[in-house]
């Protein structure tokens, strides 16, 4: 009576699983006494490897998209950024002009005074006020202007702290990538040959 064939064990999930399958594969093979077929069989285990990796292909995406549209983006900033020199001056003049203007209004509360009993007086009383509206104007524009940079400034903080875990996530995988060292130019003294490109990615 024939004997029932041994059900192989059941793989476990993750890496761990994904590298046995193909090592088991291989080790049947060796103990065969038969080569594994090249390209196949050389490269079964990092192609292993780059499945495993396939989930980090977005993400290395989506991030050389965001290099590329983040270029434009910097030179607006940075023109922008530029032109707060001279608006730093030109605030600075504007302290001083509006100093002048404490007399000026004290003459605008005099002249309105004045006004009520001697009528040619209203039409200086008048320009005095429409130049006092129009600094305001002017002022009120700016202000509404410094509030979108403002708001922008505070976009680009959330996202700088969006991506704050990135530097940890950078030493942490460079620290494993250090662990695979040594391992991956010889294998029992005898060179390896490179995966192909299609299997390195």
């Amino acid at each position: 009576m024939a004997s029932e064939p041994a059900l192989a064990p059941e793989l476990p999930n993750g890496v761990s699983g994904a590298v046995l399958q193909y090592v088991q594969p291989l080790t049947a093979s060796s103990t065969a006494g038969k080569s594994p077929a090249r390209p196949n069989g050389q490269y079964q285990l990092a192609q292993a490897v780059a499945k495993l990796f396939e989930q980090t292909q977005t993400f290395e995406d989506k991030f050389a998209e965001l290099t590329g549209m983040f270029e434009p983006v910097a030179r607006i900033g940075q023109t922008a950024a530029r032109s707060l020199e001279p608006l730093q001056s030109f605030g600075q003049q504007l302290v001083q002009l509006a100093h002048s203007f404490d007399p000026m209004r004290a003459f605008q509360i005099q002249l309105s005074q004045l006004v009520q009993t001697f009528e040619p007086m209203k039409g200086l009383q008048e320009q005095l006020a429409q130049l006092s509206e129009a600094f305001q104007i002017r002022l009120n524009r700016l202000v509404g202007s410094l509030q979108r940079a403002k708001d922008f400034q505070l976009e680009l903080l959330n996202l700088v702290r969006a991506f704050d875990p990135v530097a940890d996530l950078q030493a942490q995988f460079a620290q494993l990538a250090e662990t695979f060292n040594g391992t991956s130019a010889t294998t029992n003294g005898n060179d390896v040959t490179p995966a192909p490109a299609s299997v390195q990615r």
